[in-house]
């Protein structure tokens, strides 16, 4: 199970996430003429993704009140660090390196889809090493 700090890290890089994708669809949404079958797909899915982003917020708004209370009230565990330097958990980094080896595999050598997840997956293999060296040292739970 993991720590707040760390739930409050899994939050809010989802949160990123959702963001993200919910910019794109919109985007793609606009470029499509008024009445195109296809705005209500995007349409739903928009709705889809929205609604996990204000399930997100309200989890952010209760994991951060609870880490400040922890650090109001000084006791173990209370916050020391911001999200971006709370390390991700080695299951979360295999699992988007999962996810980049298949987008690699689904990509056309030499597109940009392909550049992406080429670099993507240097850059899990490297946030990997450094997680997995920390947890031999003692300094994570996974």
């Amino acid at each position: 199970m993991p720590d707040t700090s760390q739930a409050l890290r899994e939050t809010s890089d989802g949160l990123l996430r959702d963001l993200e994708a919910l910019g794109e669809l919109e985007e793609e949404k606009r470029t499509l003429p008024a009445g195109h079958p296809h705005t209500v797909d995007l349409s739903a899915k928009i709705e889809e993704i929205a609604e996990r982003v204000l399930a997100r917020t309200t989890k952010q708004r209760i994991l951060t009140t609870e880490l400040q209370e922890q650090a109001e009230a000084g006791g173990k565990g209370a916050p020391d660090q911001s999200i971006n330097e709370t390390p991700r958990s080695i299951t979360t980094i295999l699992s988007d390196w999962r996810h980049a080896e298949r987008r690699l595999g689904a990509a056309l050598a030499g597109s940009a889809e392909h550049e992406e997840a080429s670099i993507l997956i240097e850059r899990l293999r490297l946030e990997y090493a450094r997680a997995h060296d920390e947890a031999r040292r003692g300094g994570r739970r996974d």
